[in-house]
């Protein structure tokens, strides 16, 4: 695999986040918002979610900003309207990692020992994003496709590409940007589960594409692996 056009943790901070991010990431290609340089921080959030069943994901991720190619695997663990996720090189090097709630994000970036706590709409400088709900929007679309969603407060709208027996294509818009992301849901233990998100800007500035690896479905998801430990050594984005 060719070496990485920049750091890996630079990549995926100026995509605020990831590749996750998951949708956080998506609508448009963001950046980080302008910010002053982190401050020590009064106290550290030390946050671990409820364990219990729940599905956990592993997806590879391919991004192209202006020519400059990289890639990252998300892990991804899901526990009720939870979410906690790693990102890692392929190198094996951790670049970020979180956990996200329908009401606020929290991640850390071990590489420069910096977090951030907040919402997902504070932390990014875009339009598409800089709005509420961005959080209740990227939780729900690994509960189920944009259709059983519904997204009915006008923010977004959902264009049908294939409904097939066994795979689901959709088309998610921002009612505020001119992107939109490409969604694929394929059949698995009796449900449609997220198996592709793609987005390409009309101008081909900016590529992202996640395809899921693996997943597992209705399995115990171990404490360890709900455990955000940030350092006390760590510093604060205030964006």
């Amino acid at each position: 695999m060719p070496a990485s056009a920049f750091p890996e943790e630079i990549l995926v901070r100026s995509l605020s986040l990831s590749a996750l991010l998951i949708a956080i990431l998506i609508l448009g290609g963001c950046s980080l918002a302008h910010r002053e340089h982190p401050i020590a921080k009064e106290e550290i959030p030390q946050s671990q979610l409820q364990a219990g069943n729940g599905n956990a994901y592993l997806f590879d991720i391919k991004i192209n900003r202006q020519g400059k190619k990289n890639s990252v695997r998300l892990e991804l663990y899901q526990v009720g309207d939870t979410m906690s996720f790693f990102a890692r090189g392929y190198l094996g090097k951790g670049v970020m990692k979180g956990l996200l709630s329908r009401d606020s994000l929290i991640v850390y970036f071990p590489t420069e020992n910096e977090y951030y706590t907040g919402k997902v709409a504070d932390l990014v400088d875009n339009p598409c994003l800089n709005t509420t709900g961005i959080e209740d929007l990227i939780i729900e679309l690994f509960q189920g496709t944009p259709a059983d969603s519904g997204y009915s407060d006008g923010r977004f709208y959902v264009t049908v590409l294939k409904e097939e027996p066994a795979l689901h294509q959709y088309r998610l818009q921002s009612t505020s940007c001119p992107e939109g992301i490409s969604l694929e849901y394929k059949l698995d233990g009796g449900r449609f589960v997220l198996n592709e998100i793609q987005l390409r800007t009309d101008d081909k500035f900016f590529e992202f594409a996640a395809h899921r690896r693996n997943v597992r479905l209705n399995v115990e998801i171990s404490p360890e692996k709900l455990h955000l430990d940030i350092p006390e050594t760590a510093a604060r984005i205030t964006p």
